[in-house]
């Protein structure tokens, strides 16, 4: 059984040979792992053979990406999204948000002109993320390259890129975004649908080019350790419409839907199957959430993809592999899982347990094994 296979039969809840696979790094932990072991020219999703690529989508309002300036290991740029980020060039680190380009209401209608696709500009996807990239990107045959190497090695391959609610927050700002949930409802809900007809504008552009995704990966960041960032019935009103115009013309095009959120967002976890929701990530498991319940309650309708916790991988191999062994042997079962780890792997993981982390996860997440 290859790549695609496994991850297809894994989200029609069948069992395949083994659970799929497919993991996030910190920035600093690759860097610290080829100091221990890993080859500069290999990326960790070749050595262990992870079953999924994702190619970036860009579905900005394509401002003019550059470095504004640099101290040391920090830089302050502008993303094509607008805003204005100080971050480090080598850690995964807090980033501090400086601006951002539609900050109130009234910066909106000069924002909102520039979601438009332009004649010969570069391709609107590419095997690399697009936030925070200094070059402007591929062009369509590039592009189409990439997809068609993923393709050949027999990979289930995703496009991903922000849902409305994370393109706000890029657009709008953090704390901009709270105050006008309460204050101003109606200019969110714009920002939200307009965003997400030119998101639904560009998917259809990648597939009119041959690029084909399997599924759509969402990143919507709506909750934290302690639940959701706002009121599960301001979601419902302001944000699930355009989600649910996501899960429907995703259906009508071939590709399942696939999101992830930070925090704890079981309250609407319901909202998101009537949306046509197939998967869910990271499930943190500092916030509360354990696949072994989720699956009791939503199996039959989402595909769980990650809660390994990332704490248990830096303790003792006893409790690592109790963490591993325990919730593969319920979450796999049925199909219906796929192995990640409850957010991305943070740099006091070494390289040699994370090799040790790869074989227990092919080990408890073979069939007929218990």
């Amino acid at each position: 059984m290859n790549s695609h296979e496994r991850v297809c039969c894994t989200l029609r809840h069948e069992q395949p040979d083994r659970i799929p696979i497919y993991d996030s790094f910190w920035t600093d932990t690759l860097s610290l792992w080829r100091t221990q072991g890993l080859p500069t020219d290999v990326d960790p999703e070749d050595t262990f053979d992870f079953d999924i690529r994702v190619m970036g989508i860009d579905a900005s309002p394509r401002f003019e990406p550059g470095p504004l300036e640099e101290d040391g290991d920090m830089i302050t740029l502008r993303d094509r999204f607008g805003y204005v980020v100080r971050k480090s060039q080598t850690k995964s680190r807090t980033m501090q948000f400086l601006s951002h380009p539609a900050a109130s209401s009234e910066d909106w209608p000069q924002v909102k002109q520039r979601f438009q696709f332009h004649p010969n500009e570069p391709a609107r996807t590419d095997i690399r993320a697009f936030p925070f990239r200094l070059d402007m990107g591929v062009t369509w045959p590039e592009a189409k390259q990439a997809f068609d190497q993923c393709q050949m090695k027999q990979k289930y391959i995703l496009g991903s890129t922000y849902g409305p609610h994370e393109a706000i927050l890029r657009l709008h700002g953090f704390e901009n975004t709270l105050y006008s949930l309460a204050d101003q409802p109606d200019f969110i809900q714009d920002m939200a649908e307009t965003y997400t007809d030119f998101l639904l504008q560009t998917i259809r552009l990648c597939l009119d080019q041959g690029i084909r995704y399997d599924g759509f990966f969402m990143i919507e960041d709506l909750a934290c350790t302690q639940g959701m960032l706002f009121s599960p019935t301001q979601w419902r009103t302001l944000f699930k419409p355009s989600v649910a115009r996501i899960g429907a013309f995703l259906k009508d095009h071939g590709l399942d839907f696939w999101m992830h959120s930070c925090g704890n967002a079981e309250q609407i976890f319901d909202d998101l199957v009537d949306c046509g929701l197939d998967v869910i990530n990271p499930l943190e498991a500092k916030s509360g959430l354990d696949v072994r319940h989720l699956k009791k309650r939503y199996g039959k309708h989402l595909t769980f993809f990650g809660n390994i916790d990332v704490i248990a991988m830096s303790q003792s191999k006893e409790t690592l592999e109790g963490e591993i062994r325990e919730k593969l042997s319920v979450a796999k079962q049925g199909g219906g899982y796929i192995y990640h780890s409850d957010h991305s792997i943070p740099p006091n993981v070494s390289w040699e347990r994370y090799k040790l982390i790869m074989a227990w996860v092919q080990r408890y997440g073979q069939y007929g094994t218990p």
